[in-house]
């Protein structure tokens, strides 16, 4: 099938319009002639010419004859001195259209037409339509006038026809747009093992084309982010483990110091240096799991358990705040008994968000977590009762690196632990939310978790 311009579908369009409304018009026309030639419809101008007749036959005969009159006519017999007689209208319709007839002069009343024969001894009165219509009586009181009726039967078969082709030429073209949407929704979710096919309009097909351009370039660009990506990481843990040997050096000679004859200001800087590099091993270890989150840490979901999840979790959380002497608040209120997770990762990103909310509480405060559901969502929330994040920190504390002391008055604020915590999360279809408690003042850290 060759490939057709908009417009030559379009003009397509308006010419399946055109010829069907003609053939609607020619259908019904022929029918309407057919009805005419067999007698089911009466067409005006042979009414014109039986009332003729018919007044001829009354005029002329010699005795009034019902027979003579129509059946599309309606009659009243009157006297010469204007009494009702009898007739097919009634007296009260009758002397309507002898007024408008007799005295004022007049051949109508709309949509009637009448017609006075005098006889001379008696006045027939005639009433009819001059228009077409059956010739049955039944029909005719259904329907007084076919000429409305063929004009309404068209209308409606014109507006049947314009949905018909509007429907079918909707989805053919919906299915050529659809493959730009398609297209566009893969190259959205960077999905770019697709091939693009010819949709058979040549302006959609010079935007799949357009299309085709930018999955190349993506694919190029994506591709060299993921080897930079790939090279930052292998050069962080390379450096990771590099820093480990010598720190372990430092930290285990600092330690044989204490086996000498220190004098005061010796040993305190020696506490200085081994209490550095404690600190400075805790960053290399969490270098070293931050690699490994997004490729090298091994993601397995199942269905878990959530009490069993939420239990080993308290376990660990009741063991972070006895050591600062911290209260821990537990709140749970759920129905839904399975999450599919990888369950080791989760208790990984808790037990992070759980140090840095123990850490940040001042000795006797308090860590607060809860367990709620919400909208086919498991929702953790984590509050301690701290300063709180700044408002630069709510931005942006889930970026790599980020540091944030002067809100958080903490040297171990090192902006890693997030960054790993919201790639666990993400990875689970979840959300990060950050914010500050009004219950506490301090900051509050919320998992959803889809089920």
């Amino acid at each position: 099938m060759g490939v057709k311009k908009l417009r030559s579908i379009f003009m397509r369009y308006i010419f399946a319009v055109a010829g069907g409304i003609l053939l609607i018009i020619a259908i019904n026309l022929g029918l309407y002639s057919l009805c005419v030639n067999t007698g089911v419809i009466i067409p005006a101008m042979q009414i014109e010419d039986r009332i003729a007749a018919a007044a001829e036959s009354i005029q002329t005969d010699e005795l009034f004859n019902k027979a003579d009159i129509p059946s599309f006519c309606d009659y009243a017999v009157y006297s010469p001195t204007g009494v009702f007689q009898d007739g097919s209208l009634s007296e009260d319709t009758a002397n309507t259209f002898w007024v408008e007839a007799v005295t004022n002069g007049g051949d109508r009343i709309t949509p009637y037409r009448v017609l006075v024969i005098n006889r001379g001894d008696e006045v027939i009165l005639l009433r009819y339509r001059l228009t077409s219509q059956f010739s049955n009586a039944t029909l005719r009181r259904i329907c007084p006038t076919t000429d409305l009726l063929l004009v309404g039967l068209i209308i409606v078969e014109v507006i049947i026809l314009l949905f018909l082709i509007s429907h079918w030429f909707g989805k053919y073209t919906g299915k050529k747009i659809d493959k730009l949407l398609f297209i566009t929704q893969k190259i959205e979710q960077q999905d770019l093992d697709f091939k693009i096919e010819s949709s058979g309009i040549f302006e959609v097909d010079r935007a799949l084309y357009a299309l085709e351009h930018l999955k190349q370039a993506l694919r190029m660009s994506l591709a060299e982010q993921w080897q930079a990506d790939k090279l930052r990481q292998d050069q962080i843990s390379a450096l990771a483990h590099d820093l480990k040997t010598p720190l372990t050096i430092i930290r285990g000679n600092a330690e044989l110091l204490y086996d000498t004859e220190l004098a005061e200001n010796q040993k305190e800087c020696t506490d200085y240096i081994e209490g550095s590099v404690i600190q400075m091993q805790d960053y290399v270890e969490t270098l070293i799991e931050m690699t490994k989150t997004k490729e090298n840490f091994p993601f397995c979901r199942q269905n878990v358990k959530v009490s069993s999840l939420l239990q080993e979790i308290h376990t660990q959380a009741k063991g972070l705040c006895v050591v600062k002497n911290v209260h821990l608040e537990w709140n749970q209120n759920f129905n839904q008994e399975y999450i599919f997770v990888d369950r080791e990762q989760l208790i990984r990103a808790f037990v992070n968000i759980l140090s840095n909310a123990v850490e940040y509480t001042p000795a006797k405060g308090t860590v607060f977590f809860d367990v709620n559901e919400k909208d086919n969502a498991i929702l953790f929330s984590i509050t301690d009762t701290g300063s709180g994040f700044s408002s630069e920190a709510l931005k942006r504390a889930t970026e790599q690196f980020y540091m944030d002391d002067q809100s958080r008055n903490s040297k171990s604020h090192y902006g890693i632990g997030l960054y790993v915590v919201n790639s666990i999360v993400t990875q689970h279809g979840g959300q990060l939310i950050l914010s500050n408690s009004e219950k506490t003042g301090g900051a509050q850290v919320t998992i959803s978790i889809p089920y």
